[in-house]
């Protein structure tokens, strides 16, 4: 859990370090375009969807009398749908589902950990990598320098967004 908050102030950082316009345009760093490197709000989208999957899927799976366990498959097919859907919205409505989606997935992971079986609580690692993966990819092609920073306050990126 610590390690999903650090990576969700170090994003926030990069928030702070972006100039607006460059919130809804992607990365344009030689090693990552040729990938197609999504632009923060479309990052930001995307990450949001996970966090949003992973704790129905986790909430599903620990409440005895759910019947609505979503399967994973066409998990990716779900993904970009979710990621086209996100294109035309405003940043700060996607931002706000970023905030709303992480707050759940840190608020599921404290109140329901010791619920969890040791496999699960490894699975979380995943969703974790998946975040620092699209956090460096952001940095790198945005040109940010990665350094600590004291933590961004919610209310304040909200606002300015």
């Amino acid at each position: 859990m610590a390690a999903i908050k650090e990576e969700d102030r170090l994003l926030r950082r990069c928030l702070t370090l972006l100039p607006r316009p460059a919130r809804d345009t992607p990365g344009d760093s030689a090693n990552l375009s040729s990938r197609g490197t999504l632009s923060f709000k479309e990052t930001l989208g995307h990450i949001a969807f996970w966090d949003d999957f992973t704790v129905n899927f986790f909430q599903c799976k620990l409440d005895a009398g759910s019947m609505t366990m979503p399967p994973p498959v066409e998990f990716e097919e779900r993904s970009r749908k979710a990621l086209e859907q996100i294109r035309p919205l405003p940043f700060g409505e996607v931002l706000a589902r970023y905030l709303e989606s992480t707050g759940a997935l840190i608020d599921f992971l404290t109140s329901r950990w010791d619920e969890l079986t040791e496999q699960e609580r490894h699975d979380f690692w995943v969703p974790l990598k998946h975040r620092r993966h699209h956090r460096i990819s952001l940095y790198e092609a945005f040109g940010l320098e990665d350094v600590d920073d004291s933590a961004s306050d919610p209310d304040r990126l909200v606002a300015e967004a």
